[in-house]
């Protein structure tokens, strides 16, 4: 064989070589679990993003009594609407279901929210909330299939409950400004989650809160995500100081890998925390809510949180005073 030929050979082989060098790393990467998109995701943009962040919003009861008054599902939100709107991304607990059946509910710990009530948090702007609370499946399993549909036709993005066990556990993920941000929602069986509305493999329901979901969850959510964000439901009814299982979830939660522990359940506001560059929320306390009985339950906090790329750069609140049954004010407009 001429030198000719032999050179020939050796280029076509080392082409071959070449060309499935690709086919190869894949195949390995699927059969190992190792493919590139599951590498934790590294922040190419220093783009600004603004979060803002409220406690529980609940559209029943009162709320919804003054909503049918004034024949308006925008009233709620007409005083904090700018402040929310101009936010990259605004967040809620939204503490009751929607749903299209049964007769409004005026008196009971019991919540249902009229289905057009939702206009409200489109009018206001909010992105995404979290189901993971103590009233999620106040209308049954009807009721939170209902409420998920009614979420997703209208565009807005919900964490911490689903169809089964896996959705509800699963980071909804929102990009701006070339940032990618994963959020996570959590109920707490102690603080009052009824057994029947937690997620199974079967039925719908919320994300249980515990150690094990908690740690998996960030974990995966970081390799598909640049910032995670936790919305926790937790702690006890009207007390101002975070409980040490709190603060042991929050600790674990940014020692995983979270930036951000959103919390809400006490329906007052508690404490804000920085730990190990992480903020912690312990309680956002109320922002639509009817809880007319103490200046505390009457008052709640917007938490605007702003990030340089992945990196939170400064936190500063505003806090809002509820008025009539069901609309918060900033505090500041009644003080000038």
């Amino acid at each position: 064989m001429s030198s000719k030929a032999k050179y020939l050979l050796i280029s076509i082989a080392a082409s071959l070589i070449v060309l499935s060098l690709p086919f190869l790393i894949s195949c390995k990467g699927e059969i190992a679990g190792e493919s590139p998109e599951f590498d934790e995701l590294e922040v190419t943009s220093l783009d600004n993003v603004v979060i803002v962040a409220v406690g529980d919003v609940m559209l029943s009861r009162y709320v919804g009594e003054r909503i049918r008054f004034k024949g308006d599902p925008r009233a709620p939100f007409l005083k904090t609407a700018e402040i929310l709107e101009e936010a990259d991304i605004t967040f809620c607990n939204l503490e009751s279901p929607f749903y299209d059946e049964g007769s409004p509910i005026e008196d009971e710990m019991i919540f249902r929210a009229d289905p057009e009530t939702i206009e409200g948090l489109k009018y206001a702007g909010f992105d995404i909330v979290s189901l993971a609370n103590n009233h999620f499946g106040d209308q049954g399993v009807a009721g939170m299939s209902f409420t998920l549909s009614h979420l997703n036709k209208n565009e807005i993005e919900f964490t911490g409950a689903g169809e089964n066990e896996v959705a509800a556990r699963e980071p909804r993920i929102i990009e701006r400004n070339g940032v990618k941000f994963a959020f996570l929602g959590y109920a707490d069986i102690e603080s009052g989650i009824r057994e029947g509305y937690v997620a199974t493999s079967e039925k719908p329901g919320v994300a249980l809160l515990t150690k094990e979901n908690l740690k998996q969850d960030i974990q995966r959510a970081k390799k598909q995500a640049h910032v995670v964000i936790v919305s926790m439901h937790w702690g006890t009814e009207y007390e101002e100081s975070p409980t040490k299982r709190q603060r042991m979830f929050a600790h674990l939660a940014v020692d995983s890998g979270a930036s951000l522990v959103l919390g809400h359940h006490p329906h007052v506001i508690q404490p804000l925390e920085e730990y190990k560059g992480g903020y912690i929320f312990y309680s956002l306390g109320n922002f639509v809510f009817d809880q007319m009985q103490s200046e505390k339950t009457r008052t709640g906090l917007i938490a605007r949180i702003f990030f340089e790329g992945g990196q939170i750069e400064e936190v500063e609140t505003i806090t809002v005073l509820i008025y009539d049954f069901h609309q918060p004010c900033p505090e500041d407009a009644f003080s000038n």
